[in-house]
């Protein structure tokens, strides 16, 4: 192997192992510095709980819907109806059923990427308390 070769392996492997390392995957971003890790331990455990509470409710008023029409609630005639005093609209039966779904979706997904947020920073905070217990277990 040409020693330009050697070195351009080199500094690729020294790139990928900096970027899978531990130390970075543990190192908090910029969104996580600006929102989650100005908490409490207890707020971030709250928090956290909450937005469960709130992906299950969601969960389930979203099984509701989908019971309701399996059942046969005419969603067409109760968005007519709501949106328009009656008078037909054009979609109605796409609103009543694509609307719910998309926001079903949206509400579940906000709810996963915060906490999913939020338990990267339970573990972090995790991480640190048990590495400086082990560190202060190696110095004694």
């Amino acid at each position: 192997m040409p020693a330009g070769s050697k070195q351009l392996r080199a500094r690729l492997e020294a790139a990928l192992a900096a970027r899978l390392s531990p130390e970075r995957t543990r190192r908090a971003t910029l969104l996580e510095r600006r929102t989650v890790q100005r908490l409490t331990w207890d707020q971030v455990v709250r928090l956290h709980r909450y937005m469960e509470l709130l992906g299950k409710l969601a969960t389930a008023v979203w099984v509701a819907f989908v019971a309701s029409l399996v059942l046969g609630l005419d969603w067409k005639a109760v968005v007519t109806a709501s949106l328009n005093s009656g008078k037909p609209i054009e979609g109605a039966f796409a609103l009543a059923i694509l609307l719910p779904t998309l926001l079903f979706l949206a509400a579940r997904s906000m709810l996963g990427f915060a906490r999913w947020r939020l338990q990267r920073e339970l573990w972090r905070r995790d991480v640190e308390r048990l590495a400086s217990a082990h560190e202060h277990e190696t110095a004694s």
